[in-house]
């Protein structure tokens, strides 16, 4: 049976934050004035390497909630099992106060957009999402915890409210509600309802969670963009809700544009502030549960959810003026700009995917320039859309792309393979090394005979360029020397030593005897194979290689000397 199904929600946490990479020093030095901390799940479900050392890390301090943005419980081809294994093997690591996501769909199948795209409210769209929220909780064996989403567009053949359509999916399919405060003022302002009658409407016993977060306001619309302070308007139906739902746990969201820990500390005090002010207050929510009865749809010819699903995904992949095939599909409302407010879905969607390569690929933004890089990427991010639930992995084939723009520009494509392996590695699996004190230990000079040999996060290319040298630069953030090209390729190594990656250029040779480790071979083996060749160095040479490889952590130990590695390792962490 799923976990707390003794009771609809879990007892009141208090007051949390969302856990960002930008406060980890923060939280990692001093226990700070907060309850409990939000991860986002999918930047958790890695191999291994720093941030899951730093999430145990933190734990140990803080109760913390798993918050998802790709469970896409809407999605056409249903849940991901191998994704929502991964999200379980995390609850398991972590053991969190509940994991919550939200009420959407992020791709049709096999694409994968990224982006809370909204469903129509209809009886078809109602029995999927029960559907899939059950299967989800069997696999999870906890309750699920689903958020309502802010939207731009209203569509036309929704036979129910939003607050009505979220109460019958959370009383149908058993599970609780996180209530972003922020979406339903976002959404109660680009689609003209009234968002106490949205309170009024939901099942209180079954609500787990608030939000909080900032928003862009342009005026004609409302854009959840969570890169500012909490709003006036949205701390106002905080309160109300509040009045209507008693203590409910609490945290505020900032996704971009991040301030120091202390300000949005500051601001969380705030809501403590509301809801102490009313904590004595009789909770006054009047909802009672009720069979659904669906309206006429506002249009007549409802093309189904698959149709609506892949009909949104062509718009947002297409080019900017094809609203075409979507716009019918919209409520048309007074002062509503149809094709502007659909047009936010296909900005977002590039902005999404393009920042996502900026992070990727640091350095070589900074070579390009970002307005460079932007246009490329959101190019890429059209042709190229994601497959996978995760975007942890975006970018693979992105080095390629910039390689077949800019032929003579090696040191471009260079630069950018350069991060993304340094970026690879730096969540890849975790693996022990083999030490000096650990060979030393091996009377058996079994390490001599073990396969692999190598560690596994190593990675060999060629380069052409003076890429290490342009990368230093950057990074030290010095001027950029002009690229130099050789006529012979040398080999770049990029691996992880302990939980940082690292890099180096290493000579022909040497080369050569890394990539025969790499595909299997043993150290005894490889110096059988090389033995009278030109690959064979001096045994002085060789005895330098080894000392450098056992200083870098680059050979793997064998089964019997891995307790030692790992005991070394957990001491040069702590």
């Amino acid at each position: 049976m799923p976990k707390n199904l003794y009771s609809l929600t879990v007892p009141h946490a208090g007051f949390g934050l969302g856990l960002r990479t930008t406060h980890y020093p923060d939280f990692l030095a001093c226990r700070q004035p907060l309850d409990w901390l939000e991860i986002i799940t999918d930047n958790y479900l890695v191999d291994g390497g720093k941030p899951l050392v730093t999430l145990d890390a933190i734990r140990r301090d803080y109760p913390l909630a798993m918050h998802g943005v790709a469970l896409s419980l809407g999605a056409p081809a249903g849940h991901d099992r191998a994704y929502l294994k991964k999200v379980k093997a995390l609850a398991d690591r972590i053991d969190p106060l509940w994991i919550s996501d939200h009420l959407c769909w992020i791709g049709p199948e096999p694409q994968q957009l990224h982006d809370l795209y909204p469903l129509p409210y209809t009886e078809e769209a109602a029995r999927h999402l029960i559907t899939q929220i059950r299967q989800v909780q069997d696999v999870l064996q906890r309750r699920l915890v689903v958020e309502n989403v802010s939207s731009y567009i209203d569509f036309a053949y929704s036979a129910a409210t939003e607050w009505e359509f979220l109460s019958h999916i959370a009383n149908e399919a058993d599970c609780s509600l996180l209530v972003d405060i922020n979406n339903i003022y976002v959404s109660s302002v680009n689609h003209g309802f009234d968002p106490l009658a949205y309170l009024r409407g939901l099942p209180a016993q079954r609500i787990q969670q608030f939000h909080l977060a900032g928003h862009s306001n342009e005026g004609t619309h409302i854009v959840d963009t969570h890169d500012h302070p909490v709003a006036e308007p949205v701390w106002e139906l905080y309160a109300q809700a509040c009045q209507m739902f008693g203590p409910v746990t609490t945290m505020i969201e900032r996704d971009d544009h991040i301030p120091p820990l202390r300000e949005l500390i500051e601001e969380l005090d705030r809501a403590r502030g509301i809801a102490a002010a009313l904590e004595n207050e009789q909770p006054r929510s009047a909802y009672h549960a009720s069979a659904l009865r669906w309206a006429a749809p506002l249009a007549a010819q409802d093309p189904g959810l698959q149709a609506m699903r892949q009909r949104m995904a062509t718009y947002v992949l297409g080019p900017a003026n094809g609203t075409e095939a979507m716009a019918p599909m919209v409520r048309q409302a007074p002062g509503v700009d149809v094709p502007l407010r659909l047009s936010i879905y296909h900005h977002a969607y590039r902005a999404r995917l393009a920042e996502v390569l900026a992070d990727t690929f640091e350095k070589t933004v900074l070579y390009m320039g970002s307005d460079s890089f932007t246009q490329h990427a959101r190019t890429f991010a059209e042709q190229n859309p994601p497959l996978t639930r995760s975007l942890g992995r975006y970018g693979a084939s992105f080095p390629a792309y910039l390689a077949a723009l800019y032929p003579h520009n090696p040191e471009l494509r260079e630069l950018a393979y350069l991060d993304w392996d340094l970026r690879s590695c730096f969540d890849g699996a975790d693996a022990p090394a083999l030490d000096a004190a650990a060979a030393a230990a091996d009377a058996q000079q079994s390490w001599l005979l073990h396969t692999p040999a190598i560690h596994p996060s190593l990675v060999l290319r060629e380069i052409t360029s003076n890429v290490v040298q342009l990368w230093k630069s950057i990074d030290e953030d010095q001027e950029v020397p002009a690229p130099v090209y050789r006529d012979t390729p040398m080999a770049l190594a990029v691996w992880r030593k302990g939980l940082q990656p690292h890099f180096k250029t290493v000579e022909g040779m040497q080369a050569v005897w890394l990539r025969r480790l790499m595909a299997g071979a043993s150290l005894s083996q490889a110096c059988g194979e090389f033995e009278g060749t030109e690959h064979m160095p001096e045994i002085a040479v060789f005895g330098q290689w080894l000392a450098e490889w056992l200083e870098d952590e680059l050979l793997s130990p064998p089964p019997l000397l891995q307790p030692l590695a790992h005991a070394a390792a957990a001491e040069a962490v702590s």
